[in-house]
């Protein structure tokens, strides 16, 4: 692959976000500052398993984290409602013990909320939930990417319940890739591989493929005695996408323990991954040395992260596969305060890793 001698040159369009400010929007009123010479800072990553909130000061320093339910699926039914709960209870919980008013009384200097699926659904619940004088409601890529980096130019490979990948470059040019939900993409996710085990035990149970023991793993995962009750429990939502997702970690489980089938899902996986990855490249015209960080769940398996570090050096040699700096909670902190115009400087960083949250 050459990448210095083609190169996309479209951006990826801007995600949708909010940015207003103290003036422009009605709902604040000055009586709920309790101490207007204090500057506090939030960042929200809504995921699809559960949603996380850090408030930091301007200084770098962490006063507290909380957790909420997950924030996917706002277009469901009584999903806006369970979107309204996981950030009232994340940010809440973390109001809380940083021993801060209650949201209803808390005017955040900048917020910025880094939800899965994009703004779609979630903007209006969210500025009319939480109040800051600065607020972006956007996709949960980009803080991953900024938490992965520390705020520099590269490509984040985040691959949780659902996978998608994201970059930027230098010239502030960005490019997302996959994140269309478990029905069209998603490949090297939890949920997919998840999927990918248990289509593998049907295979056995119907004598398709040599018996590797899958049926059974499937079966004490879910405790259930058939393969068809966990096929129609989750067919009558008795079984949700996220429980599905979760026998991701007993299936990588397996495939270290020498389960083959499930080691060559695994590699699939970081193929499409990894090609995703070039064509991130490929797009953001990437020919200097440049860091790749893998995010979520499945990096947290050791074959997902060996299969994939290897192809990415063999596919991509100009590709540094690095630890991620810090989370994408407080990579969207990171970017409340570049909304805020405070320059990201080391003292900043150094005090974020200081802190019991990365």
């Amino acid at each position: 692959m050459i990448l210095q001698k083609v190169c996309w040159k479209n951006k990826f369009p801007a995600m949708a976000q909010s940015t207003q400010s103290k003036e422009q929007r009605n709902i604040v009123n000055e009586s709920k500052i309790q101490n207007p010479k204090s500057k506090i800072f939030l960042g929200v990553d809504g995921g699809q398993s559960h949603t996380e909130a850090v408030i930091a000061d301007e200084n770098g320093n962490v006063l507290a984290s909380g957790f909420g339910g997950a924030s996917n699926h706002a277009e469901h039914p009584g999903g806006r409602e369970r979107l309204r709960n996981a950030i009232l209870n994340s940010v809440g919980e973390a109001l809380k013990n940083a021993n801060l008013p209650p949201v209803e009384k808390t005017i955040f200097t900048a917020a910025h909320f880094g939800m899965t699926g994009g703004a779609d659904y979630k903007e209006e619940i969210i500025n009319e939930t939480v109040t800051a004088e600065y607020s972006i409601v956007g996709h949960d890529a980009p803080p991953a990417l900024f938490g992965a980096t520390a705020g520099e130019p590269g490509i984040v490979v985040v691959a949780g319940t659902g996978s998608v990948i994201y970059g930027e470059n230098k010239r502030g040019e960005t490019t997302k890739i996959g994140g269309l939900g478990y029905l069209f993409s998603d490949e090297g996710s939890g949920f997919w591989l998840a999927l990918q085990t248990v289509r593998l035990a049907i295979k056995e149970q119907d004598g398709l493929i040599e018996p590797a023991g899958l049926e059974q793993l499937v079966l004490n995962f879910f405790r259930r005695e058939k393969i068809r009750e966990l096929t129609n429990d989750f067919y009558s939502a008795k079984i949700t996408r996220d429980d599905l997702a979760s026998f991701a970690k007993a299936a990588h489980a397996a495939a270290a323990a020498g389960n083959e089938a499930i080691r060559d899902q695994i590699k699939f996986g970081a193929s499409v991954l990894v090609k995703s990855v070039q064509s991130a490249v490929k797009r953001l015209c990437f020919q200097d040395n440049f860091p790749v960080a893998g995010v979520g769940g499945m990096f947290q398996g050791e074959l997902m992260r060996k299969y994939f570090s290897e192809l990415l050096q063999k596919e991509i040699p100009v590709a540094v596969f690095i630890e991620p700096r810090f989370n994408p909670a407080i990579g969207a902190v990171l970017l409340a305060y570049k909304q805020a115009k405070i320059e990201i400087s080391e003292t900043i960083l150094a005090n974020l890793r200081k802190s019991k949250v990365k």
